[in-house]
């Protein structure tokens, strides 16, 4: 299963079509506790607060997101700081 660090979420587990204000992060101080949170949950966690049970086994960036390797660090930072094991594919 895989999950995005840069996108917003549907209650269909979609993702938030990018002409949608608030549809792509961009900053790390959002996207990363966003994801701590899914982790720990096991699930895809939508706009609406909505969980929808997944197993995640990766966390996709988009490199043409503007801000992609900083937005990146600070997840994998913010991640390995709550003792998440990061590890290669």
């Amino acid at each position: 299963g895989e999950i995005f660090a840069d996108r917003a979420y549907n209650d269909d587990a979609t993702l938030v079509a990018r002409s949608v204000p608030g549809a792509v992060l961009h900053a790390a101080e959002t996207a990363a506790p966003r994801i701590l949170k899914m982790l720990q949950a096991g699930a895809i966690i939508a706009e609406s607060g909505k969980h929808i049970p997944c197993r995640i086994d990766t966390i996709c960036l988009h490199g043409d997101t503007n801000g992609a390797v900083a937005l990146g660090r600070g997840v994998r930072a913010h991640l390995e700081n709550a003792g998440v094991k990061i590890s290669k594919f």
